[in-house]
């Protein structure tokens, strides 16, 4: 399974987040009001500290949902305004307000669990689109159509389907296995995936086995493929979490424990680390996703979003001169950017956009982090349609 390095996401209209449907506010609990039963929102959400078997339920209403392995929760039909959500489970029993829900939006917030008590972690984003990812067990499959953990999921468009490394066929899917996806979640509810993978073994994945795992960063190897000048490794650095040998590729998501982005060439030791991906007969793991614990404003980053034109752009060759893991360096609006394996690409009109056919004199949104060492580390890139 490898995530898709030009993810092929519905552009939210070029808006980093719309003010005016999500509220700032980050209070801990909200009164058990009178909400209605029936909406048109939707709230994704990442909880922090979630253990297993937790469930989030909408206050006042019958909607809940799952929390799975990874803290990732969806409630569709949310009513618009303000609502609570109560997160219920073994030795846990707390409440968090999320403001500014609207009808065929996607709000997505983060919620950090500690003792009895949730809290907003930061303040919720809005978009008629937002990146989503979950597991759970595939329940029905009717062709492209799939539930997967209560969840609909539209697979006509879908890239990759993986078990291990592995490529298989939709129709290869088993109704009952576990199964991940990644994808698109719509303002109505509906995840349109781009890529799913198998998470139990079958034939011809000679043994592997879907591992999670969390644990300190003991060391990372140099690489003298390192685009950034990064001491601390290359691209794709191996490191060793926990005792275990992780094999990263161009593939390889990598991002902070608040959502954040990172390079995996900005892993350093000492840190702490959840790795996600198939464990070989080695013992060694190739990683799909890691989550390093942190904040993506440490070290001085911020915050950006600009517009301009492109004055340079420069691709950069890795793996012997293929362009596998989309890595650019720009100028836009006097304003360096660098791209790497989880930036998306899109043209203005929402369609896909190989980044390769990116050229100078082009009008391009970028929204990333700015990193004191001068560049934008771009998460999204634009380019008005020609």
């Amino acid at each position: 399974m490898r995530r898709n390095r030009f993810v092929c996401l519905s552009l939210a209209a070029l808006a980093v987040s719309l003010a005016a449907g999500c509220g700032g506010s980050s209070a801990v609990t909200g009164p058990d009001a009178g909400v209605p039963v029936t909406g048109n929102a939707v709230v994704q959400g990442t909880v922090m500290g979630a253990g297993s078997g937790l469930q989030v339920v909408v206050v006042g209403t019958p909607l809940a949902a799952a929390v799975d392995d990874e803290g990732q929760f969806a409630l569709s039909g949310v009513p618009a305004g303000t609502a609570t959500l109560k997160f219920e489970g073994s030795g846990v029993d707390a409440r968090v307000a999320v403001p500014g829900l609207q009808d065929g939006q996607v709000t997505s917030i983060t919620v950090q669990l500690s003792g009895g008590s949730a809290q907003l972690a930061g303040a919720p984003s809005c978009a008629p689109t937002a990146e989503t990812f979950f597991s759970g067990t595939l329940e029905q499959a009717a062709g492209t159509r799939l539930v997967v953990s209560g969840r609909a999921v539209d697979a006509s468009e879908v890239k990759k389907v993986w078990r291990g490394e592995r490529r298989i066929s939709l129709s290869d899917l088993q109704v009952g296995e576990k199964v991940k996806v990644w994808g698109t979640l719509r303002g109505d509810g509906v995840v349109l995936a781009e890529e799913i993978a198998a998470l139990t073994s079958g034939p011809g994945t000679t043994g592997e086995t879907w591992v999670t795992f969390t644990g300190k960063v003991e060391s990372v190897s140099a690489s003298s493929l390192d685009v950034q000048g990064n001491p601390n490794g290359g691209p794709n650095p191996t490191l060793v979490v926990k005792g275990i040998t992780v094999r990263t590729d161009s593939e390889t998501k990598v991002k902070r424990s608040d959502g954040s982005p990172m390079s995996a060439s900005e892993i350093q030791v000492g840190q702490t680390a959840t790795v996600e991906g198939w464990k070989k007969s080695d013992g060694s793991v190739r990683a799909t996703q890691i989550v390093v614990e942190g904040t993506g404003t440490g070290g001085g980053s911020s915050w950006a979003t600009f517009k301009g034109r492109v004055e340079s752009v420069v691709a950069l060759d890795v793996a012997g001169g293929v362009h596998s893991s989309c890595i650019l360096k720009m100028k836009v609006a006097g304003r360096y950017v660098q791209t790497d394996g989880s930036t998306v690409f899109k043209w203005s009109d929402g369609s896909a956009l190989d980044p390769y056919a990116i050229v100078a004199g082009d009008q391009a949104y970028v929204e990333g982090w700015s990193k004191p060492e001068g560049y934008v580390l771009a998460t999204r890139v634009v380019v008005d349609k020609r």
